[in-house]
């Protein structure tokens, strides 16, 4: 270091070997360079990285002026105090994307074009152009990568174009076109088209093919306010939904308009273990914006059941309507029941979604605080009765490691059904009226159903008695979404049903 304080000089080189950023390493990354007359020269700036027999790298060069560094977007600069860098990606690969994206679990694939970087910080000219003829990533959380990845992006002073822009996820695949143009650091033109055919996307949270269109552009609000603007489709069909967790932000949302539309196809399946399994039909559309939405459409549960308190309630009806103005949450009717030997249970929801009225009702009109010892202890439980140290251990066992274990079990078996649920099982109310030893023995009863849908149609179902001797086993035939018919056989018995759900306006 050398020169004055208001006009410093510094000759620097730099050599950092096995180094890395966030989990994305790279084998070398050197540098040199020289300050003096307000001017940064860069000399060189590379960092390399050996993936298997190819050594790939990066690499900048070129003058920084301080000046260019500090200027105002329209102060006027001289030629000779802009930026005169060059950043070269020939030989380079995906492998530091890492680095620049925490959504990003890794990548590779190499890079090929550079880009000249003049005029200043605050109002910048690119020119050049990057290719990335083949790559793949992973985003964190979503186990399908994405693959053949094709990039072109050209620049041209104050204007950038993504000509080409496509790759694969699974066997569907997705293509983006758009360009923008600066003004100073503000993008003033700008548009883009996604188009998404059927990727197939396998996460916690969802789980099948995805069909949409996007376009973003700049749109009006109240035809006056200038703001970007989403307008697209999102098609979803045949798929497993659950509940993603949310991620933690900061701040409010930007704010654009909206114009999306969503709709269910057949087979959307909303599951989550301890909660609900049920199949939704309908579609919705979010207009407004993103800090003020104003959504509208019907979203309605075709079959299904919910779970309380390891108790599976078989859904009668349900429909989310979005009609809350200032919020993207539905409003929710739903109502389901379940038949236990003592009773049938009733269950409604109704109210915003943030703000659910809940409530519990039975056939023998038993107090709310009466129905839930009733689902907890199932066959064991009698009027009056307090839950004690055993029942509490067996209702927080169901909900913990037999849930762990009805999850697992569906999945490695592929079951639309696999439930361990406390009671006998059986179709029959029978144990209502023991007594004795016989009540004692009750508190042991577990039983095991299984069921599985062999057609769109058709399902499978056993049920066993844990702690006695009791089976059932049957077939359901669904008429259509509101009618079904059942034949089961249970020791000797044959039990024949046929339930019909109708809607009176």
């Amino acid at each position: 270091f050398g020169g004055y304080v208001n006009n410093p000089a510094a000759d620097i080189t730099l050599a950092i070997t096995d180094g890395g950023v966030k989990g994305s390493t790279f084998d070398s990354l050197t540098g040199e360079f020289a300050l003096k007359n307000g001017l940064i020269n860069v000399k060189s700036l590379i960092v390399q990285k050996l993936i298997g027999t190819e050594n790939y790298q990066a690499s900048a060069n070129g003058l920084m002026p301080l000046k260019a560094l500090f200027a105002k977007a329209a102060e006027p600069i001289d030629a000779i105090e802009q930026f005169k860098m060059t950043f070269s990606l020939d030989n380079a690969n995906l492998t530091l994307l890492p680095v620049i994206s925490d959504y990003v679990e890794w990548a590779t694939g190499a890079t090929k074009g550079s880009v000249e970087l003049t005029g200043t910080l605050a109002r910048p000219l690119l020119n050049g152009e990057i290719n990335i003829p083949s790559g793949a990533l992973k985003i964190k959380h979503v186990a399908t990568p994405v693959t053949d990845m094709a990039i072109k992006l050209v620049f041209s002073g104050q204007s950038a174009t993504v000509e080409e822009c496509s790759g694969h996820m699974g066997k569907g695949n997705y293509n983006l076109t758009g360009s923008v143009t600066l003004d100073g650091l503000t993008p003033v033109n700008y548009g883009a088209d996604f188009v998404a055919n059927a990727l197939e996307v396998k996460s916690d949270f969802f789980t099948g093919p995805i069909n949409a269109t996007f376009s973003f552009d700049e749109g009006l609000l109240f035809n006056k306010i200038k703001l970007p603007r989403v307008k697209g489709q999102i098609d979803l069909a045949n798929c497993t939904i659950g509940i993603p967790t949310i991620p933690d932000s900061e701040g409010e949302l930007p704010n654009i308009i909206l114009d999306v539309g969503l709709n269910l196809g057949e087979k959307v399946h909303f599951y989550t273990p301890l909660l609900y399994n049920m199949y939704i039909e309908g579609a919705a559309h979010f207009g407004g914006t993103t800090r003020h939405p104003s959504p509208s459409g019907t979203l309605r549960v075709k079959k299904g059941t919910v779970s309380f308190l390891k108790n599976n309630f078989k859904i009668r009806e349900g429909e989310a309507y979005f009609n809350q103005v200032g919020s993207f949450l539905p409003s929710i009717t739903f109502f389901a029941d379940t038949k236990l030997t003592q009773a049938t249970v009733y269950l409604s929801l109704k109210g915003p979604l943030d703000k659910m009225e809940k409530r519990l009702t039975s056939s023998n009109g038993l107090s709310e605080t009466e129905i839930i010892r009733l689902l907890a202890l199932r066959d064991a439980y009698r009027e009056g009765q307090d839950l004690d140290a055993g029942d509490i251990l067996a209702v927080g066992l169901q909900m913990s490691l037999l849930a762990e274990v009805e999850d697992t079990v569906k999945n490695l078996l592929y079951l639309d059904t696999f439930n361990i649920g406390r009671g006998s099982g059986s179709a029959f109310s029978e144990h209502s009226s023991s007594s004795g030893a016989e009540e004692n023995r009750e508190h042991d009863l577990y039983n095991i159903e299984v069921g599985k849908y062999v057609t769109d149609k058709v399902q499978l179902h056993y049920v066993h008695g844990v702690g006695e001797h009791m089976h059932r086993f049957g077939v359901q035939y669904d008429l259509n979404d509101h009618m079904s018919m059942t034949v089961d056989r249970e020791g000797g018995d044959y039990i024949f049903g046929m339930e019909a759900r109708f809607r009176f306006w």
